[in-house]
């Protein structure tokens, strides 16, 4: 590792944990976070810390199904570590934006051409947001009016929620089968990684573009017409997002709550609310507007005492550990070259 890479390195982790003692003292408290603990039960939270790990592995299983349709395959530790570098950056990122093009790097740092890294990435996420909308359809079929009752404002939240992410989802099959816009955003990507000093010869990366986007275009088309493994990313994508909103089940249970079938559907469709309700906050892990849908969405879950423990504990599994790990995982991602760790089928 270059001098150059290791002040990147250096800059990034300075930078994370500062972020992270700014939320932990100013935002949620250093005495708060310390309380949630004490008052639960420190089985369920170990319960809790395996179902984020079974969240991550599902994410970087469900990227390596779209590198395999182009005969690429990371192993383990590159895919897991790929996943976590993911996490890192959307989570310190707004809108959660930052996480796709430094994992489109690493992957070509790891010997994958960024035609198909990208066009993998692509499918990961396209599979994600059609599943999230599919579970919220489900939830909102079973639960619109229960929760549009309760609380005001709750329709127009969804419908910007919904909207957004159904224009995400669209954009992105844009991208997939239109190559002049594929090809704006991908020279778009590489004048941001040059400007962060990540990509060297930004000049000479541009013109090597449509070369990739050519390869994106091909592999896109590819990806598209191979059903089966599209069908598996979208089941597994399912699980995924049931494994994350499944983390306030284990919460409730933290704290004793009675848990049926009933109350853990009710959980749940709150989960998918909170999600959808804070899609459009532009601030790195929806700051802010994610906590407020929590406590209107919760307050006839947990009692009086309970919802804030539940707050933090719940930003602790999905903000803060997210950072935690993935800034391990990210402490030495530039500069650092690797041998081919793909193995073709």
């Amino acid at each position: 590792m270059n001098k150059k890479s290791g002040i990147i390195n250096g800059v990034i982790i300075v930078l994370s944990v500062v972020v992270l003692i700014a939320y932990i003292v100013f935002v949620d408290g250093l005495d708060n976070i310390i309380n949630a603990f004490s008052n639960c039960r420190p089985e369920w939270l170990f319960v809790g810390v395996f179902a984020m790990g079974g969240y991550w592995y599902l994410e970087a299983h469900i990227l390596n199904k779209g590198l395999s349709i182009f005969n690429r395959k990371l192993k383990a530790k590159y895919s897991i570590k790929n996943c976590m570098i993911g996490q890192f950056f959307n989570s310190i990122t707004p809108s959660a934006t930052g996480g796709q093009p430094i994992q489109a790097y690493y992957l070509n740092r790891c010997g994958i051409e960024y035609g198909f890294a990208t066009s993998a990435l692509l499918l990961k996420f396209i599979s994600f947001q059609f599943s999230l909308t599919f579970v919220c359809i489900i939830v909102m079929i079973f639960k619109f009016n229960e929760y549009a009752s309760k609380i005001q404002g709750f329709t127009a939240l969804m419908l910007i929620g919904f909207t957004i992410n159904t224009c995400v989802a669209i954009g992105l099959i844009l991208i997939g089968f239109n190559k002049k816009f594929a090809l704006v955003i991908m020279r778009f990507f590489v004048k941001v990684l040059g400007k962060l000093k990540i990509l060297k010869d930004v000049d000479k990366k541009l013109e090597l573009v449509s070369d990739e986007v050519e390869i994106f275009s091909k592999g896109f088309s590819t990806a598209v017409a191979n059903k089966k493994v599209i069908i598996k990313m979208l089941l597994l994508s399912i699980v995924q997002i049931l494994l994350f909103y499944s983390v306030n089940v284990i919460i409730a249970l933290s704290f004793g709550i009675h848990i049926n079938l009933s109350s853990m559907f009710h959980i749940i469709s709150g989960a998918a609310c909170v999600q959808m309700s804070s899609t459009f906050i532009p601030l790195p892990g929806a700051a802010g507007g994610a906590e407020l849908s929590y406590y209107v969405i919760y307050g006839s879950v947990f009692e009086a005492g309970q919802i804030s423990a539940a707050v933090l504990l719940w930003r602790i599994y999905t903000f803060y550990m997210p950072i935690i790990v993935g800034l391990f995982f990210s402490k030495d991602l530039f500069g650092k070259k690797f041998d081919k760790s793909f193995s073709f089928k």
